[in-house]
C-alpha cells in the first residue's frame, strides 16, 4: 500500500472538514442541544478549548486516511474523490454509527445531525483530494 499523499491537499480538506462542523453545528445548536440534552450554560460550564484542537488532529488522521483510500484505489477528479467520499461516509462512519447509537438509546434526531455532518464533510473532503493532484 502507497501512502504517498498531497499534503497541502490534506491539510486544505482538514480545514474544509473542520469548518462545515463549526457551520453545521452553529446552524443546527438548538435541536442538536436538545438532542443530547445539553443546555448552552451546560457547554459554557465545562468547555474545554483543547477539544477543539484534538477534533482537527482527528479529522486530519481521517482526512490522511481518505486520501490513502484515494491514491491506492485509482480513483481521480474530484467525482472519483466525491464517490469514495459518500461511499466510506455511508457503508462505514454511518453504518458504524448506526451501531453505536441503536445499543446507546440516542435520539434519531441526533444521528441525523452528527451523520449528515460527517456524510456531507467526507464527500467535501474526498471532492477537494481528487481534485489536486497526486503528492
Amino acid at each position: 500500500m502507497d501512502f504517498t499523499v498531497n499534503v497541502w491537499a490534506v491539510l486544505v480538506a482538514t480545514v474544509a472538514y473542520f469548518a462545515l462542523g463549526a457551520v453545521w453545528y452553529l446552524a443546527l445548536s438548538k435541536p442538536w442541544l436538545a438532542a443530547v440534552g445539553f443546555t448552552r450554560e451546560d457547554l459554557e460550564q465545562g468547555s474545554n478549548p483543547a477539544i477543539f484542537g484534538v477534533t482537527f488532529v482527528l479529522e486530519l488522521v481521517t482526512v490522511f486516511t481518505l486520501a490513502v483510500l484515494l491514491g491506492n484505489m485509482g480513483l481521480t477528479g474530484a467525482g472519483g474523490g466525491a464517490a469514495l467520499g459518500a461511499l466510506v461516509g455511508v457503508g462505514i462512519w454511518v453504518t458504524l454509527m448506526s451501531v453505536t447509537f441503536l445499543y446507546e438509546r440516542r435520539e434519531p434526531a441526533l444521528f441525523l445531525i452528527d451523520g449528515g455532518y460527517h456524510l456531507i464533510a467526507l464527500v467535501v473532503a474526498g471532492t477537494i483530494l481528487g481534485a489536486w493532484p497526486p503528492g
